[in-house]
């Protein structure tokens, strides 16, 4: 064999060997995420009973929590020294969306609803918060700090970054609508925190209850997406207390919900629409969970022990019964070829 030949058999050979490992590496890559993503699907299940998921803190650090709608079976979803906050459920149940400082900024992290499979939403950390899921599942929205403080949406892999609307450090709180189409959010008008809602498909910004005055924050809509339930600092209400109300979508029919002892932030619906749980806060600046009727106002606390905020309800029995293929578990392993 000439040393030309030999050459090129040589290399030829190492040429191929090297795409061959390349190819195994790549086979064994994909088999391994396969499993990493049946496992994870597997594993995601959602509650069969109605909960609430909120943060609290009881023994000096801020930790997820989940309880029954009546308060009872108190439980601990995550357990580390950094503070968790403001849990959202995923439309389906399986997962929970909530913000963490655990590695060095307030940013988006998602877990399983036992509290297992705890991962950062997004590769790169960066100041985010105030999560709210798409109803379909596909995407989440939230208040972030970078390039500008305003409010942008992602995939739940943290991909396919969009800024839909500006909204300086004191706004924010996005809440997106059943129907999908609006996320109404808090931002500055006039000076003021106001509720504003952005069209996402021509993005197109209206403020909710122009007339009004005074501070609102917190929107929550409606499971039907017909009302807006959100707190507002209302000048004469009270001695001038944050508390809950309650208007129909296009601004009519104002109701103030309840009456809280000094304050009331941060309320979330029922699944059907009857009750709001919400933060009260008490003397000596306690915060705990309350649960009231939106009809007759007549409210009930489910939390004792400790500071508890931003509660989040989910009830399985409001899922449909007919199949829905945006629905279906998430898949979080993803397949990466260099």
């Amino acid at each position: 064999m000439k040393i030309q030949d030999e050459f090129t058999f040589t290399t030829s050979t190492t040429f191929q060997g090297k795409n061959l490992m390349k190819i195994t590496s790549f086979i064994l890559l994909c088999c391994l995420n396969l499993a990493f993503i049946y496992i994870g699907s597997v594993d995601a299940k959602a509650p069969k009973t109605e909960k609430i998921a909120f943060s609290s803190n009881r023994k000096g650090n801020w930790d997820i929590y989940m309880m029954n709608p009546d308060g009872s079976q108190q439980e601990r979803l995550t357990r580390n020294r950094a503070g968790d906050y403001s849990p959202v459920w995923s439309p389906t149940g399986e997962q929970i969306l909530f913000v963490s400082n655990r590695d060095g900024f307030r940013d988006l992290y998602v877990m399983n609803t036992d509290g297992s499979r705890v991962r950062r939403v997004f590769g790169k950390s960066a100041p985010r918060s105030e999560p709210t899921w798409s109803p379909d599942g596909d995407r989440i929205a939230f208040h972030a700090e970078t390039p500008q403080w305003s409010i942008q949406t992602a995939t739940i892999h943290g991909g396919n970054v969009k800024q839909v609307a500006l909204a300086e450090w004191r706004g924010g709180n996005p809440s997106w609508s059943p129907d999908g189409k609006e996320i109404a959010f808090v931002g500055n008008v006039g000076g003021t925190r106001r509720i504003l809602i952005v069209k996402l498909g021509s993005g197109g910004i209206r403020t909710f209850l122009p007339k009004e005055n005074s501070w609102m924050y917190s929107p929550a809509w409606s499971p039907e997406g017909d009302k807006l339930a959100f707190t507002w600092y209302k000048w004469g209400i009270g001695n001038n207390k944050d508390a809950i109300f309650v208007a129909n979508r296009d601004g009519n029919r104002v109701k103030q919900i309840g009456r809280p002892i000094l304050g009331a932030f941060s309320p979330a619906w029922s699944p059907d629409g009857d009750k709001i749980v919400y933060t009260e806060e008490a003397v000596d600046r306690d915060r705990q969970i309350v649960v009231v009727d939106v009809e007759t106002g007549r409210k009930k606390q489910l939390t004792h022990l400790g500071l508890n905020i931003t509660p989040a309800w989910f009830n399985p029995k409001s899922l449909s019964v007919a199949p829905q293929p945006h629905l279906l578990t998430t898949t979080w392993g993803k397949v990466k070829v260099d």
